[in-house]
């Protein structure tokens, strides 16, 4: 009997599945055997645990009665009195684990009889220890040895019969593990076996099937295909005759253009279709017709614009398929699409462009219906250029025409010249002789005017010369004050401390009368200070020596420093103090914060001096005709009329015996004056005594900005400075520990100096003092102190040049610098220091000063996160290499992104360091994870790992870290050299600064006898660049662009380095490393991508051109020496 197909498979497909259940049933049983013998090994494991346990009590129990026997001390006996109870529970545990074996049973009663009678031994001698003799010693410990041998030959014959077992039940083990493997094996053979047959079977079948239905397709097939070709002729012959049909007796080009267009969308079932002819005049092509096009098409097209014009340069018709969305909307009441295909079609007659169809389809266009309009544009061409040339003769009969009405009003209009002409001649004879007269008068006002300039200049340089002397004049009191301000300050500084000092009587040694004295010389102090510094702001004013600073500045911020001064003064006095602001004030205004402050500080304190004992102290801040304006309102005495512009000049006051009862000198009105001058604004006054006053000032919110006046330099940076002769110095000089944090005192006032010194040392710093610039600069380069506290009048160098030359030493630039000084400070030096406080300083202002310089200190320290379970984890070797380098650095340490959330959230860190495991998918997820919690404090991230990847792979973590490290040799300093690469920037690459750069540390020496390329067309970078490679012994290639990088690239294959610029003339950078990448030698080689722009997504760019990593430009010379060693190694 013959089984048909489907027999067969079911036959064979039941076998499988009786092989399966049989394999899945012997698996199941083996599977259970292997866990029972599983079991018992575990048992042996338990058994030996146990008895080991039993051995470790006895011996700790012996250990302690030979110790308690030699000492006689109870503390001897804890071990074993601890051990003695616990002894026999573990005895009987063991033997409820042998009990399924008698002959282990029988040994561990016999290691139970033995412990026994050691107790028991024990027990009985406990007595005698105390009267023994040491013969009775000797005898006692041997009888004990005897005991304890028998106990440990109990315990040695029960773990080896132990031992012995647990062999044969691992080698009954593994014996039911490779029977299990065996019969798994013929099973999976069989199933494969009877699966292979069934496929040979039904792929034959299915085969022979398949032959004889292709065989009848193809004669189908020729059937159609000659039904179809006879269709297709016929509807391209059905086209031609229409179309020729459409064209007969159209005269004009716009008809002709329309009823083609329409016949051809109509019959080729097109959407939508564009006509532009030529237009010979202007050499462009011009939209004649249109068919469901959008509003916005072009009206006209230059040959070779867009897709449209370039088909005017081509002789065949173009099909552009896959259109985007957005090119061309097909709209309709019901919606819009975008068509599936453009065939753009040329009418060409002889060698020359008559125009260009455009169509659209929401199909492919087939192959007849190209060969139809491929005929079709032929035809059209023809009646196009026959249409063409009628509208030529008809145009040229228009400007016949017109020409010939142009001639006869251009004849009028010259009869018409000819007239005005001659009377204009007349005119002119008239004038001539008007003119001959005035030269006249002209010579005789001459003639007076020579003499009357003679005498001004004679009279302009008098003035001049008074000019000059006025001037020098000006120049010598301004110099006289600011002199005087210096001699006068710095002295009063130390009256003020003093006499603040003595007023709080710390020590409890003064009288009330002799505080009394204290506060009375501090308040007259003080009024002195206000006057020195009223005398030298008005002389500043007049010699123009003033910067006003314009900058956006908050009105509330403005209004806080304002309460935060008058409020206590206004409660003092018991008078009621307001500030009012209107609606329309905005947030920020332009202007000098200082002196806007200066001047409303001014009004407020006359206002506060003259307004009596429950009186009231507005402030009004409004805007008016583009104008900031704030009002202070008294309800005080008020200034009469005829005194209210005499208040404005210096040293001037309302009434003469002002002075002797309120104070003041009277410079506060016209400082005041003189400032809202030069910031454009003005002072205005209402007052009637005895009513109060209003002062008015208002600032416009468009401001002039000053120019800013550079300081004046003074001594050359590079100077060298002699070491100072000094005296036997009091500081701290000879007494400096490394680990000493040192402050340098650079001060003229010793007392002052001294003063500031006592105050460093009762903050915890050592300091040493300098008297003069000079010696402040030598003591500055000798000791390398963290802080420097710094006047800037001082004898020898002045503090300005000090400044100077420090930040342009690499050495010391990195140093704090704190300015104590009796001036103001110039914009440019208030930029460069770390602090700066106005003499005279009281107290708490030298408090202020440690305290900032502490707290600036502090921020130095840098802190990084590592996340690190693995070796990174336990590695000892990144701290102290840290300290090594001198790094200032803190590390936390986590074990995970999850543990790392709570202190990422609760302080920012410098950088993190993340150990990554095998998995390079949870790696990504761990990163963009530690991103997202990085991403608000900008937190560079460097990706340590323990295995290598693929480029593929590393281009995809680098899309998250900042940097890579592998783990190899040296990838702790290269860890390092990538963290200190983000913590600490250097300035930018200079050719100056290349022997400075020579000095950096590279332990490996790893850039000597390299070779790097260099492509930039900046010859100014390559000079500086090549200086800085050359001096760590690198050989520089140059190149100057794309194309010469390449070059240069293939006459030196050995190059282990590439350095590219992005912006280059001819090849740029971008596609110079995209090629680079193209040649297998080259597809590891570094490229370090150098650039200008610093846009987010350009470091993505670079990097998918082929960059290994990227640097903006001006280049950090030591963060590119780091990144260069990190891809050298």
């Amino acid at each position: 009997m013959k089984f048909s197909l489907v027999n067969r498979l079911y036959a064979g497909f039941a076998l499988v599945v009786i092989l399966v259940v049989l394999g899945g049933i012997l698996t199941i049983r083996s599977f259970q055997k292997q866990k029972h013998e599983s079991a018992w090994v575990q048992h042996t494991y338990k058994v030996l645990n146990q008895l080991e346990r039993i051995n470790r009590l006895v011996v700790d129990m012996e250990a302690s009665r030979r110790g308690f026997r030699a000492t006689f001390e109870r503390k001897y006996l804890q071990p074993y009195e601890l051990n003695l109870p616990k002894i026999t529970p573990a005895v009987t545990t063991l033997r409820s684990m042998v009990a399924d074996n008698q002959a282990e049973e029988r040994r561990v009663d016999s290691l139970e009889n033995a412990i026994n009678a050691i107790l028991s031994y024990w027990n009985e001698n406990d007595h005698r220890i105390w009267k023994q003799t040491f013969a009775e010693n000797v005898e006692l410990t041997d009888r004990e040895v005897d005991l304890m041998d028998k106990i440990r030959t109990n315990i040695i014959n029960i773990r080896t019969e132990e031992q012995r077992l647990l062999v044969l039940r691992e080698n009954e083990n593994e014996e039911s593990a490779d029977r299990s493997m065996v019969v798994l094996i013929w099973n999976n053979f069989f199933i494969l076996v009877v699966g292979f047959i069934l496929i040979v079977v039904t792929y034959k079948e299915f085969k022979r099937r398949l032959r004889a239905q292709r065989i009848l397709n193809d004669k189908l097939d020729e059937v159609v295909e000659l039904n179809n070709q006879a269709n297709q002729r016929n509807w391209k012959l059905v086209g031609m005759d229409q179309m020729n049909a459409s064209l007969q007796g159209i005269l004009n080009v716009s008809s002709l253009s329309q009823k083609c267009l329409k016949e051809l969308v109509e019959y080729g079932n097109y959407v939508a279709g564009a006509f532009y002819i030529t237009d010979e005049n202007k050499g462009n092509l011009r939209l004649a017709a249109g068919v469901a096009v959008p509003a916005g098409i072009p009206q006209t097209l230059v040959p070779g614009e867009g897709l449209t014009g370039q088909a005017a340069l081509e002789k065949k018709i173009k099909v552009i398929e896959d259109i985007p969305g957005h090119y061309w909307k097909i709209k309709s009441a019901t919606g819009e699409t975008s068509p599936a295909q453009l065939i753009l079609v040329p009418l060409w007659m002889d060698s020359e462009i008559a125009g260009v169809i455009e169509l659209a389809s929401f199909h492919k266009t087939s192959k007849v219906q190209l060969e139809l309009l491929e005929t079709q544009a032929k035809d059209i061409a023809v009646a196009l250029n026959a249409a063409s040339s009628r509208d030529k003769v008809m145009e040229l009969l228009k400007q016949v025409q017109e020409h010939k009405e142009i001639l006869i009003n251009q004849q009028e209009e010259l009869r018409q010249s000819n007239e005005e002409l001659s009377r204009q001649s007349e005119v002119l004879q008239a004038s001539e002789e008007e003119l001959r007269v005035q030269e006249e008068e002209l010579r005789q006002v001459n003639a007076e005017m020579t003499v009357k300039n003679k005498a001004l200049e004679a009279a302009r340089e008098a003035l001049s010369l008074k000019a000059s002397e006025l001037e020098a004049s000006n120049r010598y009191k301004t110099d006289f004050l600011a002199n005087m301000s210096h001699e006068l300050r710095t002295p009063l500084n130390s009256v003020l401390i003093l006499a603040k000092m003595l007023e709080e009587n710390k020590d409890n040694n003064l009288t009330a009368r002799q505080r009394e004295y204290a506060t009375i010389i501090h308040r007259s102090g003080s009024e002195l200070l206000t006057l020195i510094n009223d005398i030298l702001d008005l002389s500043k004013i007049e010699a123009g020596k003033i910067d006003i600073n314009i900058d956006e500045v908050r009105v509330k911020e403005m209004q806080n420093d304002i309460d935060d001064l008058f409020k206590i003064v206004a409660q003092q006095k018991n008078i009621h103090f307001i500030q009012n602001t209107s609606a329309d004030v905005p947030e920020k205004v332009p202007t000098d914060k200082q002196r806007l402050e200066q001047v409303i500080r001014n009004l407020l304190s006359n206002a506060f001096k003259f307004t009596p004992e429950h009186g009231t102290v507005k402030v009004e801040w409004y805007i008016k005709e583009a104008s900031l304006c704030v009002s202070v309102i008294d309800t005080g005495m008020g200034i009469p009329e005829d005194k209210q512009q005499l208040i404005f000049e210096a040293f001037q006051q309302a009434d003469s015996s002002t002075s002797r009862k309120f104070g003041g000198t009277g410079l506060g009105l016209s400082i005041s004056r003189y400032l809202m001058k030069m910031m454009n604004g003005q002072i205005l006054l209402e007052s009637s005594s005895p009513e109060g006053s209003t002062f008015t000032i208002s600032i416009p919110l468009e401001p002039t900005h000053q120019p800013f006046r550079p300081i004046v330099e003074s001594i050359p940076a590079k100077e060298q400075v002699q070491e100072p002769v000094d005296a036997t110095p009091d500081d701290d000089r000879a007494n400096i520990g490394q680990q000493d944090k040192l402050i340098l005192i650079v001060e003229d006032d010793k007392w002052f100096a001294d003063l500031l010194k006592e105050v460093s040392r009762n903050k915890g710093f050592k300091t040493i003092v300098a008297h003069n610039g000079q010696e402040g600069l030598y003591l500055a380069r000798k000791f390398r102190p963290v802080a420097i506290i710094l006047d800037m009048n001082l004898p020898v160098i002045d503090g300005e040049s000090i400044l100077q030359i420090i930040r342009s030493t690499d050495d010391l630039k990195d140093i704090l610098v704190h300015v104590v000084t009796a001036g103001e400070l110039s914009p440019h030096t208030a930029n460069n220091v770390n602090g700066y406080t106005q003499k005279p300083i009281q107290q708490p202002d030298m408090e202020k000063i440690f305290g900032d310089i502490n707290a600036q200190l502090y921020e130095r320290l840098k802190k990084v996160l590592i996340i690190a379970a693995g070796p990174l984890a336990g590695d000892p070797h990144i701290r102290s290499k840290t300290e090594e380098r001198r790094l200032e650095t803190q590390y936390d340490q986590v074990s995970s992104i999850a543990e790392a959330r709570p202190y990422l959230a609760a302080q920012k860190y410098d950088g993190v360091i993340v150990e990554l495991g095998g998995d390079t998918s949870a790696a990504v997820a761990e990163l963009q994870d530690l991103a997202t919690l990085t991403a608000a404090s900008n937190t560079p991230v460097i990706a340590y790992l323990d295995k290598d990847i693929s480029p593929a792979e590393e281009a995809q973590l680098k899309k998250h870290a900042s940097a890579i490290v592998r783990s190899a040799a040296l990838a702790t300093d290269r860890l390092l050299d990538e963290l200190e690469l983000f913590l600490y920037k250097l300035e930018k690459v200079d050719p100056a600064n290349v022997e400075t750069l020579k000095e950096l540390k590279d332990t490996e020496n790893i850039m000597e006898g390299k070779t790097i390329l260099l492509a930039d067309d900046d010859m100014r970078n390559v000079f500086s660049i090549s200086a800085l490679l050359e001096a760590q012994g690198v050989s520089v290639l140059a190149a100057s662009d794309g194309q010469e990088a390449l070059d240069v690239l293939r006459q030196h294959p050995d190059t282990h380095l590439v350095l590219m610029d992005i912006m280059m003339p001819g090849m740029n950078g971008y596609e110079a490393m995209k090629q680079i990448r193209q040649d297998k030698r080259f597809t590891r080689l570094p490229i370090i991508a150098l650039t200008a722009k610093a846009m987010a997504d350009d470091r993505q760019k670079s990097i998918d051109a082929g960059a290994s990593d990227y640097i903006t430009k001006p280049v950090d010379g030591s963060k590119l020496l780091s990144l260069i060693r990190v891809w050298l190694s």
